[in-house]
């Protein structure tokens, strides 16, 4: 321990105690900054360094103007975590916030509500009839007059209110049809759309490597802003007859079930059902009882390009099988809704499931209860070229899966779950080792918890895709996060995670790459409120670091926390990244005994472009009276340090920056 202490006592540069009180008025940053010769507006990457390494096609425009501008990211995580928990319940206002991100600005009924001109349909006493008789004729060839006549009689059994909405969503999925029709209208001249349907569904749920060479001309030719503009009708048409059903009840017995061009249409009574999942769904309204799905609300072929499921109330089972692809929630190549309105559930998918959006939108909205959320591999908020969302707004839930969720973005997509209240867990599977990570064996690779994620090539054939956004924002409770690698608040290639919870005494359990962190060219950030949280990291790149032009970023706005940190951490640049730490207030307790730590930079090689770049370490507490370490005698309340880089043989002090500010 003494040696420890005698050899970062040499690295200490300068060690400038604060004597007096500081303004109210001063800014930290800019104090800590200027010992190191940056200023607030001096930090920043510089491009052209950049793109000597990496390349970033599909690159959204969110990530430059946040990535360009450390000081801009609290602002913009704030208003973004506010804007989803005000509205949470309102599947248009998720699907315009994910458009809006993802460089495709959609509001559909910010002037007039496209889906108004549907209502005066519904005066009809045979508004179920209407709806189905136009959609068909609209869809693919008109019915005859026996076969409406069928359809009339077997409509008049469910009472007229639930007959209405159910029109609703059929009416106003004509014309969300010609807009998905035109999304795909240029790729089905070069593409059998089955079979890309196919090979970017193998992409996420095979384990062997897929050509991807035919993929990205597919995805340049997607119009993405036609697929997303019926994303915001449906969601419309959601929102009004998820509201209007919650204030009906439906006593009587009826069961109603139709097949049409685009799926089965079925509406349910309030007793128990059981939905097989092997056939495509178009709509399903159930109004009650304790129901198990076997699959719904997916697309599970071309034809099937909608797919919507509203449950009123009971506790209910969603349950897909190991192998099944698709399930609750998931839009492949077209949309996959499921309102839950009320009840205890338990939700447990495979692939692509609760929330899943590939090449097309996925969402999961459950209203109210104590809710179970199982899945493997990209779910519960996971956007792959798509819009994956998981709203939960009540109740203490619990989440798990594998791999790519709980608010997960890849190329051209973004993952959104938000959870409103409760004492929730998040747990991504680190016991099971299914997808061991390169850095560690002994681990998964994650990507979950908010994490962007791109296709780095550089080492291939140079087509690499910059990656998504991937965000989990949490409103209350105490919370409980656990991950192995890539996970809370992480971001790779040219990508944003984001991990934002705003109270309760809250638990970080991660690995390497987590909690605002990242590597190689990403946004990775963790921004907490309020509470008496732990953070704990077993390996390096943790709590505020950021690795190879990446910005990593983690703010604690108040409590009593407790920091486990391991290397490069607390403020830790490496190889030309931003690592920015700051805790503003609260008595906060920092256990760490590695180097790059507590405001500290490393660049790593020597004798390239890279000894010329700057890489920066910032820690800040600006409150408390807090516990460091003893072998970090610099580290200490009211003080001001310098470090310099961990080479000492050959060091790089205008380049390797790190610079530590304890105040009140």
């Amino acid at each position: 321990m003494k040696f420890l202490t005698s050899i970062m006592s040499l690295l200490l540069l300068f060690n400038i105690a604060i004597a007096q009180e500081n303004p109210e008025d001063e800014d930290p940053f800019k104090t800590a900054l200027s010992e190191v010769g940056l200023t607030k507006e001096t930090l920043r990457f510089d491009y052209g360094d950049m793109a000597n390494y990496g390349g970033d096609k599909f690159a959204l425009p969110l990530f430059y103007t946040l990535h360009s501008s450390p000081f801009k990211v609290e602002l913009y995580t704030r208003l973004f975590r506010d804007n989803l928990l005000q509205n949470c319940r309102s599947a248009l206002s998720l699907t315009a916030f994910s458009s809006q991100r993802i460089n495709a600005g959609i509001r559909r009924g910010l002037i007039a509500s496209p889906i108004d001109r549907v209502k005066p349909l519904l005066d009809s006493q045979t508004p179920l009839h209407d709806a189905i008789v136009s959609f068909e004729a609209f869809y693919t060839i008109p019915m005859d007059q026996d076969r409406r006549d069928e359809l009339k009689e077997e409509a008049a059994q469910v009472p007229l209110d639930l007959q209405k909405m159910a029109a609703f969503i059929i009416f106003t999925a004509i014309d969300s049809s010609r807009y998905h029709y035109h999304a795909f209208k240029e790729v089905r001249e070069d593409y059998d759309l089955r079979e890309m349907r196919e090979k970017f569904v193998t992409f996420i749920a095979s384990e062997t490597d897929v050509s991807d060479m035919d993929m990205e001309p597919f995805l340049e030719e997607v119009d993405f802003k036609y697929l997303y503009a019926p994303a915001q009708d449906l969601a419309m048409a959601l929102d009004f007859v998820s509201d209007s059903l919650s204030k009906m009840s439906f006593n009587q017995e009826f069961e109603f079930e139709w097949q049409t061009s685009a799926g089965k249409v079925l509406i349910n009574d309030n007793r128990k059902h059981e939905y097989s999942g092997e056939e495509a769904y178009f709509l399903i309204i159930d109004a009650g009882g304790d129901d198990v799905y076997s699959n719904a609300a997916s697309n599970i072929e071309i034809r099937n390009w909608i797919s919507i499921l509203i449950d009123v109330e009971g506790n209910d089972t969603y349950t897909s099988g190991e192998e099944s692809v698709g399930s609750f929630g998931a839009g492949v190549f077209g949309y996959g809704y499921l309102a839950d309105l009320e009840g205890d559930d338990i939700y447990s998918g495979h692939y692509i499931s609760q929330g899943a959006g590939l090449c097309g939108v996925g969402m999961l909205i459950d209203h109210a209860g104590k809710d179970s959320y199982d899945a493997y591999v990209c779910g519960q908020g996971s956007g792959v070229f798509g819009q994956g969302i998981l709203s939960d707004f009540s109740g203490d839930d619990r989440y798990h899966m594998f791999q790519l969720g709980q608010g997960f973005g890849f190329t051209k997509g973004i993952g959104i779950l938000v959870d409103s209240s409760g004492n929730d867990e998040y747990i991504a599977n680190d016991s099971i080792i299914d997808f061991p990570a390169s850095q560690s064996k002994e681990h998964n690779s994650n990507l979950c918890q908010g994490v962007g994620f791109g296709k780095r090539a550089d080492f291939i054939d140079g087509h690499s895709w910059a990656g998504g956004i991937g965000m989990l924002v949490d409103g209350s409770g105490d919370d409980f996060y656990s991950a192995g690698l890539f996970a809370q608040g992480c971001a790779y290639w040219y990508a944003i995670g984001l991990l934002s919870d705003v109270a309760g005494n809250d638990i970080y359990d991660g690995v390497w790459y987590v909690q605002g962190s990242g590597a190689h060219f990403g946004l990775g950030i963790l921004f907490e409120s309020a509470g008496d949280d732990r953070y704990t990291a077993e390996m390096n790149m943790a709590i505020g670091a950021g690795h190879d032009f990446t910005l990593g970023i983690f703010i604690e706005e108040s409590g009593n926390d407790i920091y486990n940190a391991p290397n490069l951490s607390l403020g830790g640049g490496n190889a030309n990244g931003f690592g920015i730490f700051w805790d503003k207030s609260g008595d906060d307790a920092y256990y760490v005994t590695a180097a790059t730590t507590l405001g500290r930079a490393n660049v790593a090689s020597r004798g390239s472009l890279r000894d010329h770049i700057i890489c920066l370490g910032l820690f800040l507490d600006t409150g408390g009276n807090d516990l460091y370490p003893e072998e970090y005698d610099f580290a200490r309340n009211n003080n001001l340090w310098i470090q310099p880089g961990t080479n000492a043989e050959k060091p790089l002090p205008k380049v390797e920056l790190g610079v530590g500010y304890d105040t009140e």
